[in-house]
This record gives C-alpha cells, sequence and structure tokens, in this order.
C-alpha cells in the first residue's frame, strides 16, 4: 500500500489559476476569496437574473461573509460545495450548522486513487495488478504508434467513444478552451489512433482527466498502455502523484463507473475519498450564509 500521507495535495487542479482560466473562457466567472489556509476560487454562472455557484476541492473554513457578500450581489439561488476534507478545526457538523445539506449528485468523483510516482519505473509497475502488467507487455510487444500532443486527433477519439457508449462530449470549442489554458501543464497520450487520454498538472500532481477507447482499441487493451505511456511522461514533466480523477463510490452508487473503476484499480494505488457534495439553496436570496 501507498503512505497515504504522501500522496495529499497542496492544492487541487480546480484552484489552480489554469483552470480558472479555463472556467471564465466557457462562461463562468472565477471569483477569488480568501481563507485562513488558501486563497480559493468559487465560480459563478449567471442563468437570467439569477446565478449559481459552485465551489469545488477547498480547504475549510471559508471566509464565509466574503462568500456571502459575493452571493447577495450575485442574487444566487443555488451554491453547492464539494470541499476537500473536513478536520477537528471545521466539521460536518459545523457546516450543517450553516445551512448545508449533504446531496446526492456530486459534480466530481467523491473518491480516486492516487499513484505515487516517486519510485523507479519498475517499482512503480511492480505495483500494477497481474493483469494491468500482463496487457501493458503484450500491447507493447506489437510495436504500438504512440503518439504524444495531438490534442485534436484525441478529441476525435475521445468523442467517438462517448457517442458509441451515449454520453455527452463538451463542444470541441470549449475542450480547446481547456487545453489553451493549461498550456504547457497539460498533454496527451494516443496508442495508434484507437485510444488516448488527456492529462491536466499542477503542483506535480498529474490528473487523469479525459480518456476513450474506440472498440478496437478496447478488444487490443490499449487503454492499459495509454495509460502507462501517460504516467512515464507526467514522471518525465515532474510530477509526483497520478490521480485517476474519480472511481466507483458505493456512498453514490452509479452503475456507470463500476467498467472503468475497475480498470483503473488494476493499476494498485491508494484510495482517497472526499466528504462528498453539499448544497444550499438560496431562491428567494435570504440572509445568513
Amino acid at each position: 500500500m501507498e503512505n497515504t500521507t504522501n500522496l495529499q495535495i497542496i492544492e487541487d487542479v480546480r484552484q489552480s489559476a489554469e483552470y480558472g482560466e479555463y472556467t471564465k473562457r466557457i462562461g463562468w466567472k472565477t471569483i477569488q476569496v480568501t481563507s485562513p489556509k488558501s486563497q480559493n476560487q468559487i465560480f459563478l454562472r449567471k442563468l437570467g437574473p439569477v446565478s449559481v455557484v459552485k465551489i469545488q476541492r477547498v480547504y475549510l473554513p471559508l471566509p464565509w461573509e466574503e462568500i456571502e457578500e459575493v452571493l447577495k450581489e450575485n442574487r444566487v439561488m443555488m451554491c453547492k460545495l464539494e470541499p476537500l476534507r473536513f478536520g477537528p478545526e471545521f466539521t460536518i457538523h459545523d457546516l450543517r450548522n450553516r445551512g448545508w445539506k449533504l446531496d446526492k449528485w456530486p459534480l466530481i468523483g467523491a473518491k480516486t486513487l492516487r499513484i505515487s510516482l516517486s519510485p523507479s519505473l519498475s517499482s512503480i509497475m511492480s505495483g500494477f495488478k497481474k493483469d494491468a502488467r500482463y496487457c501493458i507487455r503484450q500491447v507493447t510487444n506489437l510495436n504500438p504508434q504512440i503518439t504524444k500532443n495531438n490534442f485534436d486527433k484525441f478529441f476525435e477519439i475521445w468523442r467517438e467513444a462517448n457517442r458509441i457508449k451515449r454520453l455527452w462530449t463538451p463542444k470541441k470549442k470549449d475542450y480547446q478552451s481547456l487545453v489553451d489554458s493549461f498550456g504547457k501543464k497539460c498533454f496527451c497520450v494516443m496508442v495508434n489512433d484507437l485510444a488516448g487520454c488527456l492529462v491536466l498538472m499542477h503542483e506535480r500532481m498529474a490528473y487523469y482527466f479525459y480518456s476513450g477507447a474506440l472498440p478496437e482499441g478496447k478488444v487490443r487493451n490499449l487503454p492499459y498502455l495509454v495509460a502507462w505511456e501517460a504516467m512515464k511522461e507526467a514522471k518525465i514533466r515532474g510530477c509526483l502523484v497520478w490521480d485517476w480523477e474519480g472511481i466507483y463510490d458505493t456512498r453514490w452508487p452509479n452503475k456507470g463507473w463500476r467498467g472503468f473503476s475497475h480498470f483503473k484499480k488494476s493499476f494498485g494505488g491508494e484510495e482517497v475519498q472526499f466528504p462528498g457534495s453539499f448544497n444550499r439553496w438560496m431562491w428567494p436570496y435570504r440572509k445568513g450564509f
């Protein structure tokens, strides 16, 4: 098992300047608020005369009075909060006392898997399960074509894979906004133009952000090599931790997550669980946040 302490993050990618720029480019307003522990970004979207807000992967407590003014000024009807963790200085009871309720629809995965990239490549691979190691060797022995940073081609693969599975895909311009906002802090890897992934980097952590594989790529087990090549690239770029960006969580069961969670777990790693998703409805607007 990994040392969980070594897999904790300094700041989540959704609190990065790059992610803030991305949300602005796709129509959200990014607002900075300062708490005793960190500078936090909250994301606001206008919906006619009212607004909604999401606050993701932040440390608690937050500067509640400052946020209250933001909500009041922008006539926010609903605010969604997905914190990093609770602690002795601020518990779930403290949050509930402020009117927040645990909901059943997290916007981002409430549980993830992380792998340390600090050891040697052979040591990292030794932590993979037998099936994952076998698939990687099998595909590697077939001399596959590995392509990096062809972002347009990856989008085509991802969009088609999602279409087959009847999953939603962002507009190409929104995807490009993400790539442009992160610049050198993102990369993509593809194998045989049949499977690929997009990785974001922040504070020496690599996030497996988007991925897709066409049916032929799945049959050939190409996603295993995609992930392994992406981990190697992240390590070369100085990342110390790999984050799978979400796995199946029994607290909010989604059957559609079982398959790719099985895939991710075949690489080993340490599970990290977040508190979940909380919301507060304020329509008509009520003071006392």
